[in-house]
């Protein structure tokens, strides 16, 4: 139901650097040197260096694939001069259904071996333009919430820029680094 891997673009390197590098600057977390992985030499997506050491950064978007398929397919019947069977749809988010989703994609980008490092931090950022994840929501429905991860130390998620505040919302989720059974 979510998509749970690397989406945005076609994955291509450059994108997913400007990503890391907006989400990371937006959290406050100084780097540097931030560069991108070739194709095959990932996870990570990205390597930098954070507080003086080598953190591996992986990056991946939160979309409802679903909802995004439907509305993807609406818009190619009405392109093609056909009326669609259903419309275009946004998916409604509630706190359960983001905290799953967002455990979902931690869990996934958790699983992986990295084929570089040795990391001091491995960071994952979250990207999202879902429409109906609004910043004051988001906040209220993070509290209290931990997500478990084995290898992921941080995970930033991003969401669409908000102009009543007049940037991109950024919000560090807390992780409880424990073995857990993949």
């Amino acid at each position: 139901m979510f998509a749970a891997g690397t989406v945005i673009g076609s994955g291509e390197t450059s994108q997913l650097a400007s990503v890391a590098r907006d989400i990371l600057t937006a959290a406050g977390i100084a780097f540097e040197g931030l560069v991108s992985r070739a194709n095959g030499q990932d996870p990570p997506d990205c390597e930098a260096i954070v507080d003086g050491r080598l953190a591996g950064i992986e990056v991946t978007e939160l979309v409802h694939q679903k909802t995004l398929e439907r509305s993807l397919k609406a818009q190619k019947d009405r392109a093609e001069g056909r009326e669609p069977q259903n419309p275009e749809a946004y998916f409604v988010w509630d706190r359960p259904e983001l905290l799953r989703a967002l455990q979902v994609c931690i869990s996934v980008k958790d699983r992986v071996e990295p084929k570089g490092g040795p990391y001091s931090r491995y960071i994952l950022v979250i990207h999202t333009d879902e429409t109906f994840l609004e910043a004051a929501k988001v906040e209220q429905w993070l509290i209290g919430a931990t997500f478990p991860t084995n290898r992921i130390t941080d995970v930033l998620l991003g969401l669409s820029y908000e102009p009543d505040q007049g940037r991109c919302p950024v919000f560090k989720l807390r992780v409880c680094r424990c073995d857990q059974e993949g």
